[in-house]
């Protein structure tokens, strides 16, 4: 998995040099976005749900437009919950965090306004900390990697400015134990970014 994502990350680190470096003219010339956002994270699964509950997530990114067209990168962090766990109430911990590769289209409607959606790759470590003495020789600590599903609008109140919001699901089937449990959620963010 880790060779996926290296490769992933080489090429599109090797598609922004070699655009950088072709003299193009400037309607065919791509754009580079960096931006932020913040928002709500669901938990899938009624359990954990129950136990940790919904948090935040945040999600730096980089991105390249180029006719309507985006390829990017992120990190999805954030989630990072306290619950209790069983009949006796053992203090728990739960993280999902990890970096996200995407393509997607985007509509640009008179130069202000962008809806957007695009599908992803998601490569997410995730982490749940028990403090139980019968379950601290089974630690739930791996990696999973998912499909993302996303969609939003940006605004461009000037031009190299804009605000976005954006829906994302994403599911994270992943077998700790026995039962299969789906650590992944619906992401509602807010955010801004500069166009360069």
């Amino acid at each position: 998995m880790m060779r996926k994502t290296s490769y992933l990350i080489f090429g599109l680190v090797l598609v922004l040099i070699l655009s950088w470096s072709q003299p193009l003219s400037a309607d065919l010339k791509p754009n580079f976005e960096i931006g932020c956002s913040l928002g709500l994270r669901t938990v899938i699964n009624s359990d954990l749900k129950e136990a940790y509950g919904n948090g935040i997530n945040y999600f730096p990114n980089l991105s390249v437009v180029w006719k309507g067209i985006i390829l990017g990168l992120g990190y999805e962090g954030g989630y990072k919950r306290d619950g209790v766990l069983g009949i006796y109430e053992e203090p728990a911990e739960l993280s999902v965090k990890g970096p996200e590769v995407f393509l997607g289209y985007q509509f640009n409607l008179l130069n202000k306004v962008s809806p957007f959606i695009k599908i992803g790759y998601g490569f997410y470590s995730y982490k749940q900390v028990v403090e139980s003495e019968y379950l601290s020789d089974y630690p739930v600590d791996g990696t999973k990697s998912g499909l993302i599903f996303g969609g939003g609008l940006k605004i461009y109140p000037i031009k190299q400015v804009f605000i976005s919001a954006e829906v994302k699901y994403g599911s994270l089937k992943v077998k700790p134990y026995e039962d299969e449990v789906d650590v992944g959620g619906l992401r509602l963010n807010c955010g801004f970014g500069i166009k360069f």
